[in-house]
């Protein structure tokens, strides 16, 4: 019986896009400027000091272009729910999921939109429609709800609540309020 599944990218594609823009690219500009002054027109310069800035560089560099490879997963430990993030399949860090007073599980199917940033001046009204499978938390009516994973596959997502119902001691339910 497996204690973890690893669900999808913890960011979305235009989120990796301006990772890369905004942190990646300048990164990539200074190595290759502190390169193009080691090979000058001097001929190759032996100055530790520019290696050590260049290989530091080029080491936030691959931690930046690894932040696109971040996953989010759930698992079970010590029979406590954990949020875990995941590189290539290997747990980096796990946050505990408080279930005091949360019994019930639900699947809020949402339509949601985002406005494409970089495109505002060709078309200020540009943007994407997708829609999301918000796995939440729950109390005994439904009145307090805590989002545990919002997922993009629906199939994943009902793996997702198969996982929860058979390792703690929730339910699934159509999420309907009583305020009675």
């Amino acid at each position: 019986m497996k204690t973890e599944i690893i669900l999808e990218s913890k960011f979305t594609a235009h989120q990796k896009t301006h990772v890369s823009i905004i942190l990646g690219l300048p990164i990539l500009v200074v190595i290759i400027k502190f390169l193009s002054m080691e090979f000058g027109d001097d001929g190759i310069t032996d100055s530790p000091n520019n290696y050590m800035k260049i290989a530091a560089l080029i080491l936030v560099f691959f931690v930046i272009v690894m932040l696109s490879f971040l996953k989010t997963g759930i698992l079970k430990k010590n029979n406590q729910l954990y949020l875990g993030t995941y590189i290539f399949g290997k747990l980096l860090f796990n946050e505990k999921v408080d279930l005091a007073n949360k019994t019930k599980l639900a699947i809020l199917k949402l339509t949601k939109n985002q406005k494409m940033a970089w495109f505002n001046i060709a078309n200020p009204d540009q943007g994407i429609s997708y829609h999301k499978n918000d796995i939440t938390l729950l109390n005994d009516k439904h009145t307090q709800k805590t989002l545990l994973v919002s997922l993009d596959d629906e199939n994943l997502a009902n793996e997702t609540i198969l996982f929860l119902e058979e390792h703690f001691d929730l339910t699934l339910e159509t999420y309907s309020p009583d305020f009675s």
